[in-house]
């Protein structure tokens, strides 16, 4: 990780910068922000600077020895702590984040803004109580004494020291207070008022920001084929959350694919029980979840009309999702789309005017529901 792969925030990369350039580096520092913010990534790239042999002004090198170690997760003088699952591995006497390590190098590289629920998917832990346990601090203070292996820094990452169990915390206190030299330890935390105020109290601080929404949206726009709107609504959604835009983006379009997918061959189908049914979900989730699901199938109406007339430049859609279109673009001609199309825009409308969306809905699938009628009678 470079500073470089971190987007805005260039003041904090100065900052950080000028302190590795001046030698006025604190031992412990703690890197917190909200979910979903660059706590871990700003870390990590500030351990790279640090380690680097050929630094450059306004970053590490990259291809130094000790750059390439770091983006291997090799580096002997980097070591990670992370809540783990005390009963995961019964076969161990005692359990640290090393058992884990096979699994953190992938979750780190792979979600960078992912978040305590993440990394329990990540451990098959969705149902069990993650800490850092007590003996960790006895591995730490271990190995902050060691001899450093290299002419660097050791680094010890803590990451969502807010797990602490509470002996582990207070154990951990002697060594933040007083580190052997050129050990650092960087605390990171989405939750930095769960810490106790005597381990706040030795640590320098160093708050990340959410990212802006046009950050966001640049960097979707750079990594997924999105249309205009699908991309405003998930930026908006996000709230400057990046791990959430990116679960947005990744969770909704299967789901939304297969919720459209479905209402359409209600609606073909003429299944009058199952409109009533699928009025009756819609009314449940929140409006702005229904406003998200309206701009969904919006997109792909109009993707269908693109397929139907072969406008491959502007096509943003692939796999089911593309054969679906090509389904429903030889359904609906281009009157029927533009119909469709006139009456999501207004059923948006009047969700933000706090129509009824049950009705709404159910009104919406009726009409479409007798417009393939339509179509299937003039296509005879």
């Amino acid at each position: 990780m470079q500073f470089a792969d971190i987007p805005t925030h260039l003041q904090l990369k100065k900052r950080l910068i000028y302190l590795a350039t001046s030698e006025q580096i604190p031992h412990a520092q703690l890197f917190w922000g909200p979910p979903g913010s660059a706590c871990i990534t700003l870390a990590l790239a500030f351990a790279a600077y640090l380690n680097c042999k050929n630094r450059l002004p306004e970053d590490s090198c990259g291809i130094c020895d000790s750059c390439r170690k770091m983006k291997n997760s090799t580096h002997p003088n980097v070591k990670f702590i992370f809540p783990i699952n005390t009963t995961k591995l019964n076969s161990e006497t005692e359990i640290t984040s090393n058992n884990f390590l096979k699994l953190w190098y992938p979750f780190i590289k792979t979600q960078p803004y992912g978040d305590i629920t993440d990394w329990s998917h990540h451990i098959g832990a969705e149902h069990k109580q993650l800490i850092i346990p007590r003996v960790e601090a006895k591995y730490i203070s271990q190995y902050a004494s060691m001899q450093s292996l290299e002419s660097s820094y050791k680094i010890i990452f803590i990451w969502l020291p807010e797990y602490f169990h509470p002996t582990t915390a207070n154990a951990m206190l002697k060594t933040l207070e007083d580190p052997p030299p050129h050990t650092l330890f960087f605390l990171v935390s989405l939750a930095p008022e769960k810490l106790l105020g005597t381990i706040r109290s030795r640590l320098q601080q160093v708050y990340i920001p959410l990212f802006s929404d046009e950050v966001i949206a640049q960097l979707l726009a750079q990594q997924y084929e999105l249309s205009s709107q699908k991309l405003g609504e998930v930026v908006r959604l996000a709230e400057g959350n990046l791990n959430k835009a990116y679960k947005l983006i990744e969770e909704s379009n299967t789901e939304l694919f297969e919720q459209c997918k479905g209402w359409m061959r209600v609606c073909y189908a003429q299944d009058f029980a199952k409109l009533m049914a699928h009025a009756e979900n819609f009314q449940g989730i929140q409006k702005e979840n229904q406003k998200y699901f309206l701009n969904y199938i919006l997109h792909m109406i109009r993707q269908a009309l693109l397929v139907q007339f072969s406008h491959e430049n502007v096509i943003r859609i692939h796999g089911e999702e593309r054969q679906f279109a090509e389904k429903l673009g030889q359904t609906l001609d281009y009157d029927a789309v533009k119909k469709i199309n006139t009456w999501l825009n207004q059923s948006h409308y009047y969700i933000d005017r706090n129509l009824n969306p049950k009705i709404l809905f159910l009104n919406l699938s009726l009409k479409i529901a007798q417009l393939f009628q339509h179509t299937r009678k003039k296509a005879t």
